[in-house]
C-alpha cells in the first residue's frame, strides 16, 4: 500500500466543524493508502498566544516562547485524532517529539536534522492514521523547540521523506496561482509548476508554501501537490521540470516588510566583518550591492522588518553611518524562460519608465528579477506586470 502525508494549515483546522471535514476527507484516503497527517495550529491561535506573551513581556524568552506556541499543534492534534477515533478508524495524536523530529539552532527558528520514524512506522502497522503536529521538535537538551512560521509544511515534507511517502498540502486555496488572486482577480492558476520555481516563488513572498518544505522536497525528489481543503477540487502538482525544452514565465510575486540599510563612507571598513556580525544575530541579508563615487564607498542591502533592531544594534556598536529605509516590498518575476527568452528585464525596464515606477535596488537570479519599490504601489506593480506578461 502506497504512503501519503497529508498537511492541513491553520485555515484548514479552525474550528471544528473544519476538523470535521479534513477528518473526512483523511478517512477517504484512507481506504487505498496509509496516511500521516501532519496538522498546524487552529486558525489565528498561535498569534493568540503570542500575543499573549508579549502582553506579560516585551522581551519573552524565545525558549518558553517554543514552549507555548507548540500547545497550539498540540491541541489541532489530539482534536483530530479524536474525532477520527469517534469516526470508526483508529488514530493516535503524536507530538514532534513522540514522533521523533530532531532538531538544533535557534529557538524559534530550529532546523530538522533526523527524524526517527519507528514509532510511526508501528502504528502504521497496527493500521492507525497517526495525526503528528507540525512546526515542532526536540533539540540536544531535550528542549521543545519550533521551526519558525510555516514549519508545518517543512514537517510533512520531512515525513514523506523518510517513510518514502507523497506529500498533500491542504490549503484554502485550489493550489498555487500565478498571482495573488486576492491581488490580481485575472491571475491564472498552476496545473503544474517545478520544484525550482515554486522554490523561487516561496522565497520571493508566494504564502501558499514554505520554502524550506520545497527545498527538501526538490532534494530528495518528493511527489508533492498544493490543493484545496474540499478534498475534491484538482490542485496543482510540483514537478521536477518541464517537457524537454518547455519553458514558461510562472508568476509575478511580493515580499512585503523589506528594509533597505544603507552603510555611508565604508571606504575605511572592514566589511566582511559587518556581515559576520550581522550572521551572529541572525539577520537575514538579502540584495547586497556595492558603489563607489571617487574615494567614498556605500554598502545597501535589503532584510526583513523583523531584524530591524538587531540591526541597528550591529551597526552601531560597529560605529558605522547608517540610515534605513522601510516600508518597502520586493516584487520578482519568476520562471524558467528568464533562462531562454532574451528581452524579459528590458520589458519590465520600459514598463517602469513608462509607468514613472521608482525602484531602489534589483537582484536576478536564474530564472528571477526582483525590484525593491514603495510598499504603498507594490499590489499596483503586480497587477501591472501580470497584465504585460499576461500571467
Amino acid at each position: 500500500m502506497e504512503r501519503l502525508v497529508m498537511k492541513f494549515g491553520g485555515s484548514s483546522l479552525k474550528d471544528l466543524e473544519k476538523i470535521k471535514s479534513a477528518s473526512d476527507i483523511i478517512l477517504e484516503k484512507s481506504k487505498t493508502e496509509e496516511v500521516v497527517v501532519v496538522v498546524s495550529a487552529m486558525g489565528d491561535s498561535t498569534n493568540e498566544l503570542l500575543d499573549m506573551a508579549h502582553a506579560l513581556s516585551t522581551t519573552p524568552s524565545k525558549r518558553e516562547l517554543d514552549m507555548l506556541v507548540s500547545t497550539g499543534e498540540n491541541k489541532s492534534a489530539a482534536l483530530l485524532a479524536i474525532h477520527l477515533n469517534e469516526s470508526g478508524h483508529p488514530a493516535v495524536a503524536l507530538t514532534g517529539f513522540q514522533a521523533g523530529f530532531k532538531s538544533d539552532g535557534v529557538h524559534g527558528k530550529n532546523k530538522i536534522t533526523d527524524v526517527n520514524i519507528e514509532r510511526i512506522e508501528n502504528h502504521l502497522r497496527q493500521n492507525e492514521i497517526v495525526v503528528v503536529t507540525g512546526f515542532q521538535g526536540i533539540n540536544p537538551l531535550g528542549d521543545i523547540t519550533t521551526f519558525g512560521r510555516g514549519g508545518s509544511d517543512t514537517s510533512a515534507v520531512a515525513l514523506a521523506v523518510k517513510l518514502n511517502a507523497k506529500c498533500a498540502i491542504y490549503t484554502d486555496v485550489s493550489g498555487i496561482y500565478s498571482i495573488d488572486p486576492r491581488i490580481y482577480s485575472d491571475a491564472k492558476k498552476l496545473n503544474v509548476v517545478t520544484y525550482e520555481e515554486l522554490m523561487e516563488m516561496a522565497h520571493l513572498g508566494t504564502k501558499v508554501i514554505e520554502p524550506r518544505s520545497v527545498e527538501l522536497a526538490y532534494k530528495f525528489n518528493v511527489p508533492m501537490e498544493v490543493l484545496l481543503n474540499d478534498g475534491k477540487t484538482k490542485g496543482t502538482k510540483v514537478l521536477e521540470a518541464y517537457d524537454m525544452e518547455d519553458t514558461k514565465l510562472t508568476s509575478v510575486s511580493k515580499l512585503d516588510d523589506v528594509v533597505l540599510v544603507i552603510i555611508h563612507d565604508t571606504k575605511d571598513v572592514n566589511i566582511s566583518n559587518i556581515f559576520l556580525e550581522l550572521a551572529k544575530e541572525n539577520v537575514n541579508v538579502d540584495i547586497i550591492s556595492h558603489t563607489r563615487l571617487n574615494d567614498r564607498k556605500e554598502v545597501t542591502f535589503t532584510s526583513e522588518k523583523s531584524s530591524i533592531e538587531d540591526t541597528k544594534r550591529v551597526l552601531t556598536e560597529l560605529n558605522l553611518d547608517y540610515e534605513i529605509k522601510d516600508n518597502l516590498s520586493k516584487v520578482s518575476i519568476v520562471g524558467t524562460a528568464m533562462r531562454s527568452q532574451v528581452g524579459i528585464a528590458a520589458q519590465v525596464f520600459e514598463l517602469f519608465v513608462k509607468e514613472d515606477i521608482f525602484f531602489y535596488e534589483i537582484s536576478t537570479s536564474e530564472i528571477s528579477i526582483s525590484y525593491v519599490v514603495d510598499s504603498k504601489i507594490v499590489d499596483d506593480v503586480v497587477i501591472k506586470l501580470g497584465k504585460h506578461f499576461d500571467l
